[in-house]
């Protein structure tokens, strides 16, 4: 790649296509592990495993809550479920009708948040995986999902996905693979920045082949400035979090800006159809697959941003920019595909 900045083009994006040798197996293209999907966001962890299975990629695996898996494979057959242990949310619930004396119910709610001790099952998943991807709909700020009893001078609340992430973020530490880190993957990260600040503890460092997704307001919570600062200089900015997080960024937006630090690149595709839920779960799902596929980091980033706003304005060419789903992307990634190979 010459030079420091560039406009990506189409002639080059088709250059970073990994090749489809002939004599292969699933295995020859690589196996996507998906840390995605939650209670209230089941799509995202559909939309970002098939998007990787779309580009390429042969081999995906879904590891979320029981709910979740179940949900994605009533959608699918083409992914594979690894149900997590999930941990019910126990609380007392004091019986008003009853004087002088409380009476305490003990009632479960199941939240569909993940144990830690998911962590155990997740080794050797961690270990075959070529690329790892977490976040998508994975609704770590599910802790905020309260669920507060009082008893005299005690509460019980709801801890979501907060122990279950930071268990995975360290385990991540030491990984050789690319991770993509995005949604409330990286708002996690952000609350951890800060309150290590506050604390002044220490968090694992991001592993060194990360990817990271986000959009402006969640890189100014990441980097603790206002978003119109970002907006007002999104290369800027965006080259200054891949320094400190030593990862690739997307910077998702119009003209999404990708880079490593040292290369900044500008993307001309796409169109406002792509301003819509689960979008950005197809991308994630998108820039995995390439990584499961040998692309390295910055070129994965660079093949899927471009490849996702082309799909955008092939779909918005026949459907309109009011009508796309996030869903309908996927049918129109196999057309961008094959309109950069014609190139």
């Amino acid at each position: 790649m010459d030079g420091k900045m560039k406009t990506l083009t189409q002639e080059y994006i088709k250059t970073l296509l990994p090749n489809r040798p002939q004599d292969s197996h699933k295995l020859s293209f690589g196996h996507v592990l998906n840390i995605a999907g939650s209670l209230h966001y089941r799509g995202a962890a559909y939309l970002s495993s098939i998007a990787a299975m779309r580009v390429g990629a042969g081999y995906v695996t879904l590891a979320s809550s029981p709910g979740v898996c179940q949900s994605v494979s009533t959608l699918t057959p083409n992914i594979v479920m690894h149900p997590l242990l999930t941990r019910p949310i126990i609380y007392a619930e004091i019986n008003p009708n009853v004087e002088e004396s409380v009476s305490i119910e003990l009632q479960s709610i199941d939240t569909e948040s993940i144990d830690e001790k998911a962590l155990l099952q997740l080794d050797d998943k961690l270990k075959q995986a070529n690329v790892i991807s977490v976040g998508s709909g994975l609704s770590i700020a599910q802790s905020k999902d309260q669920f507060t009893v009082t008893m005299a001078t005690e509460d019980v609340i709801a801890e979501g996905n907060h122990g279950f992430f930071f268990g995975l973020l360290a385990k991540l530490h030491t990984c050789q693979q690319s991770v993509i880190f995005d949604a409330d993957a990286l708002n996690f990260i952000s609350h951890l920045l800060h309150h290590s600040k506050n604390s002044h503890q220490s968090i694992p460092s991001l592993p060194i082949k990360s990817i990271i997704t986000p959009h402006p307001k969640e890189l100014a919570r990441l980097l603790n400035i206002d978003v119109n600062d970002i907006q007002n200089n999104r290369a800027h900015y965006a080259k200054i979090a891949a320094k400190q997080f030593g990862a690739t960024v997307v910077l998702k937006g119009k003209n999404s800006i990708i880079t490593d630090g040292e290369y900044t690149l500008i993307n001309p595709t796409g169109n406002s159809a792509l301003a819509k839920a689960g979008s950005g779960d197809v991308l994630t799902g998108i820039i995995s697959g390439f990584c499961a596929q040998g692309v390295s980091p910055l070129n994965a980033a660079c093949l899927g941003v471009y490849l996702h706003g082309l799909t955008g304005d092939l779909a918005a060419k026949e459907l309109s920019e009011y009508s796309v789903l996030a869903s309908d992307l996927l049918d129109y990634i196999p057309k961008a595909i094959k309109q950069l190979l014609r190139q």
